[in-house]
């Protein structure tokens, strides 16, 4: 039960959280990424609008959550409870944002969510950690980049595999590093300080807070000109790269049904739009 509140509460601040950003990017408007001038002006915009700073504060909350989770559960086991995040960011950004969802976007935000659902009920009895001793605008229409061999991606698109690069590698950082420490559990006051402490200064935690915040930089910039209702489920390719680094990283197992999930998540995405 408290795993099951546990997550839950991770996935319902990680909404929030995401629709506040989105609320206050929609005021700031188009970010150039060409223009290094704008960068300034975008910094101090976040660090002062109301919007931005109560979703970035929910974020934190939601961090803490997860490294709670992670500190005692597999990364590959964590994961796929945002599941439910997808579909709730597509409810709160049509009720809340006035966002216009089409029915093609519905169909791959679902069909993300059930892959990212497979994956976490595929291998649920192996969730936990064995520690060791010590431890509106449409998206299609921005300019395309060309890639080798002919191939073009949408400057969105561009931006979205940044953030997924960027939050795998962080998650599988952050999850070494708590591995490391230990399960987080109800401590007195001092001891607490003294694990908050060691948490902070950990080197592995901190590159993985790092990457987090390169990521969370270019989810901020991309909001200012793409829906919350497209990103998010977009960057399901967090898990696909996540579930690589548990695997080969964090040597979790990752059985059959994990990469049914994935192949579902593959599919959501590609036909993301």
């Amino acid at each position: 039960m408290k795993v099951f509140v546990l997550l839950a509460s991770l996935a319902i601040t990680q909404v929030f959280g995401d629709i506040l950003l989105s609320r206050g990017m929609k005021d700031f408007g188009f970010f150039d990424l060409s223009n290094p001038w704008i960068l300034p002006h975008l910094i101090t915009y976040i660090l002062t609008n109301i919007w931005i700073i109560l979703g970035i504060t929910v974020l934190i909350i939601s961090l803490s959550l997860y490294l709670t989770a992670i500190s005692d559960l597999d990364l590959s086991y964590v994961l796929p409870i945002h599941a439910s995040s997808y579909v709730l960011n597509g409810i709160f950004a049509w009720l809340f944002l006035g966002e216009s969802i089409s029915f093609y976007r519905w169909a791959s935000t679902l069909l993300i969510a059930f892959g990212v659902l497979f994956v976490g009920l595929s291998d649920s009895k192996t969730a936990q950690v064995q520690h060791p001793k010590k431890t509106k605008i449409q998206v299609q229409n921005f300019p395309l980049f060309l890639l080798p061999f002919n191939l073009a991606i949408s400057k969105t698109w561009l931006v979205v595999f940044a953030i997924s690069l960027s939050d795998s590698a962080g998650d599988v950082l952050l999850a070494l590093g708590m591995k490391q420490i230990g399960k987080i559990e109800n401590l007195p006051l001092k001891s607490m300080v003294k694990l908050v402490i060691k948490i902070i200064t950990n080197p592995i935690i901190i590159s993985g807070i790092t990457c987090q915040a390169l990521s969370f930089f270019c989810f901020v910039s991309v909001l200012s000109w793409a829906d919350i209702s497209f990103v998010r489920p977009a960057t399901a390719l967090t898990y696909v790269m996540s579930m690589l680094g548990a695997k080969f990283l964090l040597k979790e197992k990752i059985q059959q049904g994990k990469l049914t999930g994935i192949i579902l998540i593959a599919l959501g995405v590609l036909t993301h739009r």
